[in-house]
């Protein structure tokens, strides 16, 4: 895959990654407005229960699909079943639980919201297959356009059902028009259908690997998601509010990042499977376009969280502000977990993905218990404290395939420490001397910030900075293949 096919569709993977979840901010900016904490808190609960369905009956088979270059529409067809089938079956213990969830937490509005998360998990399903043959083919602008009027329409409802008083019911509203209207504009511009003869035993490769990755991804949901349930069970819908909103702020940036580079880092080192020196240029390649606009993002986050957080959501959401600090330096190597993972996709090697999941989840779950002592903001730190095991545990097949774990990832982008340095210095040092309104204060902070980090970071030569320069120059030239120049010699590998 040459540079110039790779970045057209990275380019369109970003514009439907911004879209899709930028509109979907804006929206919640618009109804953090217009709603309490305790509002996003009971939505947040029974979301948590719809995304592990969601995950675990149609993410595993439909992720599978991205490992195979070629299927056939039988197989295709026997996956659409599955996943509408189960997705259905998934509807409705969700609508059977629902009354013991909504006595376990005291909120008896769990219940038809329990309902309304048990149709998302079906609209879901509807366009699961088309999504993920879509990005196999790297047609990421059909995506971007089918994510974009769905984010805009439910945002729509979204807010005419606040301004209506709604409530919590605005949010709910929101998500599941989001899965419906997508779903059925994938239908329209996939022009893909299922067959109704399709057999199952056709499925039986997809199925072992997406087995796998189903479980991981349900453990992943429990983990990521499943503060929700503690905060909502020990500290209430209030706080688990708060706490949501600090962590869809943080999830953003990282979030679009490291969804643009996984998406298109996948079908690239699949296309490498075979020739470890040029996956692992390429992995590093991803490693550095993500992390040198993640990192400073993360970190203005961090330094600037309450001027985030008032000019984003009101002041209302103040007290967010210290958990959207602690978030964002949980946030800082996110896409480097990513970017691992698709290595390990890549390579097929689906049973150890769920092994890597259980491990990571097993030492999480500790440093949970721990933190869920100290509240909400326990419950943070513990991310923070559990980021770097996380990585070490995601790096194994990068590791041991390639040769190339922590240690030497980190040690690549060693050239972000000095401009990211530079960068907060003069933003502490500036901001007693911004007396402005905080949106002002934040814009001028944020460009000033960024202006040091990108100076210093050319000035200096980093290795990363120029890895990025090289990659946009390229973009004019044909065939160029989408890896970094061979990395000179690092630290011993087991620094980390």
């Amino acid at each position: 895959m040459t540079v110039q096919k790779a970045a057209r569709a990275g380019a369109w993977s970003a514009i439907d990654t911004i879209m899709r979840q930028g509109v979907s901010f804006v929206v919640l900016m618009v109804l953090a407005r217009l709603l309490t904490p305790a509002d996003f808190g009971v939505v947040a609960l029974a979301a948590f229960f719809s995304s592990l369905s969601i995950v675990f009956v149609q993410g595993g088979l439909s992720q599978a699909l991205l490992q195979h270059k070629e299927t056939s529409r039988e197989q295709e067809s026997a996956v659409f079943w599955w996943n509408l089938g189960g997705s259905l079956l998934c509807a409705g213990l969700l609508m059977g639980i629902a009354p013991f969830v909504a006595r376990f937490y005291g909120y008896p509005l769990l219940v038809p919201l329990m309902f309304m998360a048990a149709g998302q998990v079906v609209f879901a399903a509807f366009g699961a297959v088309q999504t993920s043959l879509l990005t196999r083919a790297l047609r990421f602008d059909r995506l971007a356009l089918a994510g974009t009027i769905a984010s805009i329409a439910s945002g729509a409802i979204g807010i005419v059902a606040a301004l209506q008083g709604l409530g919590a019911w605005a949010l709910a509203l929101q998500l599941a028009s989001l899965a419906a209207v997508n779903s059925a504009l994938l239908w329209g511009l996939s022009g893909w259908r299922p067959v109704f003869h399709a057999r199952f035993a056709t499925m039986r490769g997809i199925f072992e690997s997406g087995i796998y990755l189903s479980l991981s991804g349900a453990l992943d949901v429990v983990y990521t998601q499943g503060f929700s349930a503690i905060i909502g069970k020990l500290y209430g819908a209030g706080d688990l509010g708060l706490y949501n909103r600090a962590y869809s702020t943080q999830a953003l940036p990282g979030g679009v990042l490291g969804s643009v580079v996984a998406r298109t880092s996948l079908p690239l080192f699949v296309a490498r499977i075979g020739d470890d020196d040029a996956l692992r240029r390429a992995m590093r390649m991803a490693n550095s376009l993500a992390m040198i606009l993640n990192v400073p993002a993360m970190i203005g986050l961090a330094i600037l969280s309450d001027l985030v957080i008032v000019t984003l959501f009101g002041d209302q959401w103040v007290p967010a502000a210290p958990i959207l600090a602690v978030l964002a330096i949980a946030g800082i190597l996110l896409p480097l977990h990513l970017i691992n993972l698709q290595l390990l996709l890549a390579l097929a090697q689906s049973r150890l993905f769920f092994r890597n999941e259980v491990i990571k989840k097993l030492a999480a779950a500790s440093f949970v218990v721990v933190g869920s002592f100290f509240g909400v903001m326990g419950l943070a730190w513990a991310t923070v404290l559990f980021s770097g095991i996380g990585l070490w545990i995601n790096s194994h097949a990068a590791r041991s395939t390639l040769g190339y774990g922590p240690a030497l990832q980190l040690w690549d982008l060693k050239g972000l420490i000095i401009p990211s340095a530079a960068m907060v210095a003069l933003v502490l040092l500036l901001r007693p001397y911004i007396p402005f309104s905080p949106p002002v204060s934040l814009g001028v902070l944020a460009a000033a910030g960024a202006l040091v980090y990108f100076g210093v970071g050319l000035a200096l030569r980093s290795r990363s900075f120029l890895d990025a320069t090289t990659f946009a120059t390229s973009l004019w030239k044909r065939e160029a293949p989408l890896e970094a120049p061979a990395s000179d010699s690092g630290p011993p590998q087991n620094l980390l």
